[in-house]
């Protein structure tokens, strides 16, 4: 089953991803169009590095309703890390910073988010409820983000078929990262609390190239409303790519729909080869109570080498 080696990415064909088993799905954040904020009446879309103050803070998990931790979460508390934001009076409330609860959603961003949910033939649910989604990046001074499922079970025309839309929500953008060295992770915040939609297909595309179509489709659609943010960041893509017999992986935050094909299929072609490799592994007999592996320190090796990344590693360290 495994025999099959990937060719270089402009020779790859339609049978080749179908040998494989490639399956993707999209994660659409588009930004809308309004003057305010979704939870506070702080103004959208006003950019600037300029900050009156700085707040420190350290985050750390809490139990789900489930009463266990999240794993991400709990790898991220583990960093250790220091969250530095960055704020200017006239982008950011108290609301932002967790110290007060939120306004009432912003009715012009869930009217124009209700009104793409139509145009992808999504049926609306009858009411909308805010759940609080876990973040322990950094990336939300809360520790969670505000997001409400607001229409489901949508689809859109794509060759001879149709793509299904699973959900759609509406949410709060996140912050803006400036730096991440060393422990110390420094954001603006100006970005913080934008309206934004999310919409997710079913994992229906076939090759790379459809997966960018698709998404290509998806921002024409939404633009067309005149009533979405353009830009650099005003959209983010999140990939799900797998292969028959691997496990689905997401690429986060993909800033621009060109870059989707070349990163599906080096996905799907790494995904593929740790397939071939586990073969090889059975095939010569070593299973995990066989398998031996040995660890070196090389610190010392990675000071003499030229390569900035490396070098500069080894001496935090």
């Amino acid at each position: 089953m495994y025999d099959f080696i990937f060719k270089p990415f402009n020779e790859m064909t339609e049978d080749d991803y179908k040998t494989v088993g490639f399956k993707s799905g999209l994660e659409i954040h588009q930004q809308l169009l309004t003057e305010k904020k979704l939870f506070c009446r702080c103004p959208a879309g006003k950019y600037t590095r300029e900050f009156d103050a700085e707040i420190l803070r350290h985050m750390r998990p809490t139990l789900s309703e489930m009463g266990v931790y999240d794993g991400t979460a709990l790898m991220e508390f583990k960093t250790k890390k220091d969250i530095l934001y960055r704020i200017n009076r006239e982008t950011v409330c108290t609301y932002e910073m967790d110290d007060t609860p939120p306004f009432l959603i912003n009715e012009d961003a869930l009217d124009i988010a209700i009104g793409i949910g139509m145009l992808y033939n999504c049926n609306v649910v009858d009411e909308i409820h805010i759940a609080r989604k876990q973040y322990l990046d950094g990336s939300i001074p809360t520790g969670f983000q505000r997001t409400a499922i607001y229409a489901l079970d949508g689809w859109i025309p794509y060759k001879d078929r149709k793509v299904k839309i699973v959900q759609m929500s509406i949410e709060e953008d996140s912050c803006r990262e400036v730096s991440d060295i060393g422990h110390d992770r420094v954001y603006l915040t100006d970005r913080l609390g934008m309206p934004l939609i999310e919409t997710v297909t079913e994992p229906a595309m076939k090759t790379p190239q459809e997966v960018a179509d698709v998404a290509w489709q998806c921002s024409k659609l939404v633009r067309s409303t005149q009533k979405v943010r353009r830009g650099m960041g005003a959209a983010r893509e999140d990939v799900n790519v797998s292969v028959e017999g691997g496990t689905r992986v997401e690429i986060k935050g993909v800033p621009q729909i060109t870059l989707i094909p070349l990163l599906t299929y080096n996905e799907a072609m790494r995904q593929w080869n740790l397939l071939r490799l586990r073969e090889e592994l059975k095939k010569r007999g070593i299973t995990p109570e066989t398998f031996k592996a040995e660890s070196f320190d090389i610190t010392k090796l990675l000071k003499k080498v030229h390569y900035a990344p490396l070098k500069n590693a080894a001496d935090f360290d």
